[in-house]
């Protein structure tokens, strides 16, 4: 197991799991999915996926609280996404990124999920104090790119999947999920994939007057012996 420390309404909880998932693909909208789809095969050369939603399980040790990380080469980047944390059927919420090798997606979609590390936020929600407005939720994010911070991506939570079918389809194809950290799948990109030096995200509940989030700095070891 590996535990990180939450904070949630003011206290702070342990939270221990021993499986990550990564969903990929989880726009509800159908015919926006597919233009995902056909951007990731057209920028970057990724084949379609088999199956949608995706699911990939990668390690426990590549999630992460730290804020100044490294990642090999300069052609990777975050996607902002909400997290399910499921513990004993109690579900809780907070904000991550999915950050992805772009480069290495070509050529395993698989690999390039599991060699970056996946930030995750130190703040959580109960996910029953906002499932009943759950859809007007707001996932924001920008980059430092150049020096010049832009504007990357912007939606509701009403663009990806819910919970309930996310879990639904995660019991049905990988069976027991218990002591899980799930990444969501992200919201569509302002524009074309950006490679900036950080990356900034928020989850924004207007509701209830909250906001998550999750700043970090993006680091590029050379790949190149020194």
């Amino acid at each position: 197991m590996k535990t990180l420390k939450f904070n949630l309404k003011g206290k702070e909880i342990d939270f221990s799991f021993d499986k990550v998932y990564v969903i990929g693909y989880a726009g509800r909208d159908m015919a926006k999915t597919q233009e995902h789809i056909d951007e990731l095969e057209r920028e970057l050369g990724v084949a379609p996926p088999k199956k949608i939603p995706t699911i990939f399980e990668v390690a426990k040790e590549i999630v992460t609280q730290d804020s100044d990380l490294k990642f090999v080469g300069d052609q990777s980047s975050g996607e902002v996404e909400y997290i399910i944390l499921l513990k004993d059927d109690k579900i809780y919420i907070t904000l991550g990124s999915d950050h992805t090798d772009r480069g290495l997606e070509s050529v395993s979609i698989f690999k390039s999920k599991q060699v970056c590390l996946k930030p995750i936020a130190k703040t959580i929600w109960d996910y029953e104090d906002i499932k009943d407005h759950w859809d007007s939720i707001k996932l924001k994010s920008s980059q430092i790119v150049k020096g010049k911070e832009i504007e990357y991506q912007n939606d509701t939570l009403a663009s990806i999947l819910p919970v309930e079918k996310i879990l639904s389809e995660l019991k049905e194809r990988v069976g027991d999920i218990n002591n899980s950290v799930i990444y969501s799948g992200t919201v569509p990109l302002l524009g074309g994939f950006e490679y900036g030096s950080k990356f900034m995200s928020q989850m924004v509940d207007e509701e209830l007057g909250n906001t998550i989030k999750l700043d970090y700095d993006v680091n590029v070891i050379p790949e190149e012996e020194r």
